[in-house]
This record gives structure tokens, sequence and C-alpha cells, in this order.
């Protein structure tokens, strides 16, 4: 049997869904090319690492990585539907903004360059390894790598918090950040031709920054008894049914499909325009109860090109795949992390379709 050294990693094979964060000192590079002397360099980046990584562990988020000048962390406690942790996972990255204006003066003082920052955070699945002795973890994965790139766009100004898509839809489930916040659209990230991201820039509503203001810092940045004044509407949501998407661009087909579902206590919703199918998705914020079933071919966006979208959302959608061409093998070749038996001919068999959808909701 192989031994294991303490450097080497093992894939878990385990993943979870939360908040992640990058954190980038804007122009570190050039900054310490004028420094005089190595102790001035280590200095400087020891105070963004310290300083940020304090703000980061006092808001419940723990670092992941050190690159370099930038900072990946996550917020465990976002691994459910806590809107608490969420707002925690926010004020985070205000606090690291307020933090500037004195770090900025003590930084001067010592005649060091000034602290600015690109931060981006998203939400969605992270994958887990094992590291050391087994008792780390890290985390990887497309959230992250997606994450990462947007950071080092131009579209994540300094000194301003970027939020992907994922973690908007989110946010904006719950009401009483929506009180809090101020969410503004900065534009799309290019993910590919026909796959492009919002982006928006999260900004506290003027009552909410003045109260910060007024505060020391060893006190919360946010008032909760004001916070509790706004309705939660994570309760309603933790009761509603499993749901089913249905797309198919005949109305007779959809019409068949609930027809097969009407003694089932699923939410089923129909449409025969994908592009009305996806915004409607892209309005969810929980899809651990969500099963799409698509049509391959399509007028304007076939069920391939769906596919690829409805993954960038979120890549734990669950899809089924129906198809009047005979080209099963031919769609595992194209998408093969797709099984077969999710791709099915029409006419589908209606005890097939019903035992497979009883499958992936499970």
């Amino acid at each position: 049997m192989k031994n294991f050294s303490s450097k080497e990693i093992r894939f878990s094979g385990d993943s979870i869904k939360s908040c992640i964060g990058f954190i980038d000192l804007v122009d570190s590079t050039k900054n310490t090319i004028t420094m005089d002397n190595l102790e001035c360099i280590r200095k400087y980046y020891s105070k963004f690492i310290n300083l940020t990584s304090e703000i980061i562990k006092n808001h419940n988020g723990k670092i992941i990585k050190n690159i370099g000048d930038c900072l990946l962390f996550y917020f465990p406690k976002t691994t459910t539907n806590n809107n608490d942790a969420f707002r925690q996972a926010i004020e985070c990255g205000f606090s690291i903004l307020d933090r500037r204006y004195n770090i900025n003066q003590e930084l001067s003082s010592q005649n060091l360059p000034l602290f600015n920052y690109r931060i981006t955070m998203d939400y969605g699945v992270l994958d887990m390894d094992l590291v050391g002795d087994y008792s780390q973890i890290d985390l990887f994965g497309s959230t992250i790598n997606l994450c990462s790139k947007i950071n080092s766009s131009f579209l994540s100004t300094p000194n301003d918090i970027i939020i992907v898509d994922n973690l908007y839809r989110i946010l904006k489930s719950f009401s009483n950040i929506l009180g809090i916040y101020n969410f503004i659209n900065i534009g799309e990230y290019k993910i590919s031709e026909i796959n492009r991201l919002p982006l928006y820039n999260i900004k506290r509503k003027p009552i909410f920054e003045l109260e910060e203001k007024s505060q020391t810092n060893n006190k919360k940045s946010i008032n909760n008894k004001q916070l509790d004044n706004f309705d939660n509407n994570l309760d309603k949501q933790k009761n509603k049914k499993e749901k089913i998407i249905l797309i198919d661009d005949e109305e007779d087909i959809l019409f068949t499909y609930k027809i097969f579902f009407e003694n089932y206590d699923y939410d089923l919703t129909a449409f025969t325009d994908p592009n009305l199918a996806l915004n409607y998705i892209r309005d969810l914020y929980n899809f651990d109860d969500l099963l799409i079933i698509l049509d391959i071919r399509m007028k304007n966006l076939n069920g391939i090109q769906l596919h690829h979208q409805l993954k960038a959302i979120d890549p734990t959608i669950k899809i089924i795949f129906i198809t009047a061409l005979d080209i099963v093998d031919e769609f595992s070749t194209i998408v093969p992390e797709i099984s077969k038996e999710y791709i099915m001919r029409k006419p589908v068999d209606k005890t097939i379709l019903i035992n497979t959808v009883k499958k992936l909701m499970k």
C-alpha cells in the first residue's frame, strides 16, 4: 500500500455550496517595485494579509488560499439559506473597505503605498480536497475559477464590491437584505458567445451607511433591531413543492407532459420559448428541488445551448433531455457528463419519464 506524504492531496469527491470572495491588492507589484528594501515589502504584504484575514475571521469567514497579493475566502455558514450568514458575508467586504481610511493613514505615515482593493463575491458549488494529514480542506472548482477571472477583469472596479449573478439571486430572495443594500447592474461577463453572466455593484443604502460611520470598530456594522423590521421570506421558501420546468416549442407536447404529472404533487411551469424559460430560471434562487425537462431541437435556442447556459447559472441543475431524433449516442459524445438514461426519445413513455423524474428528485 502506498504511503502518502503530509504534502500530498487526496480528492475527497465531496462538494458544498457556499458564498466565496476574492480580494486583490490593486497595483501591488508596481507599488513594491518602488520600495527600497525587502523589509518594507514584507511589511506591506503582511499588513494586507493580517488585516483582511482578521476582518474575514470576525465575519465568520475562512481563508482558503493566499495567492500572491490575492486572498480567496469563503463563508461556511452560507451553506444553508441563512440570511444572517449572507449578510455577514457582504458586511465583511464593506468592513474591509471601511478600514481603508485608517489603514491608509498609517501606511502614509510609514511612507508605504496606499491600499486599494478589488473585491468580487459569488455563490456556487465548491469541490473539496483533503490536504496535509487529511485534516485540512482545500476548495476548488468552476465557481472559484470564474470568480477569480471576474475579479481580475476590467469590470471589477477598485474599492467596490462586485456581486456575480448567482449570489445576486440568493441575496434578492431575502427581503431584509433588499432593505439594506442597493444593487447596480454594471454589465455582463462574457463566458462564451452565447453565455454571459450579469454583474452587480452592491452599495449600502444611505441610512445604513450613516449608521455604520457612527459606530466604533467594536460594534456590529448593522443594527440588528432595524433589520428585524424587515420581513424574512425564508420560511415561506422552505415549504415549496419540488419544481419541474417543461420546455418545448410545441404546445401539444407540453400539454401531454402536464397530463403525465397531473396526479403528482409537483409545481409545474411550462414554456414554448426557451429564452423566456432561461430568464425565468435566472430569477430563481434555489435549485435543489428543481428539475428541467427540455427538448433538444428548438428554434432560437436549442437544447444543447440551453443546457450550457443553465449549467453556468448553477452546475447542479437537474436536466432531462427529450428528442425526436435518434441521436442518443451522438449527444452523449457532445455532452459526455449527461447519462444516457436522462436522454429520451419521443414519443416519451410516461412510466419511464415519471420513474426517471422520481429518481432525480430523491
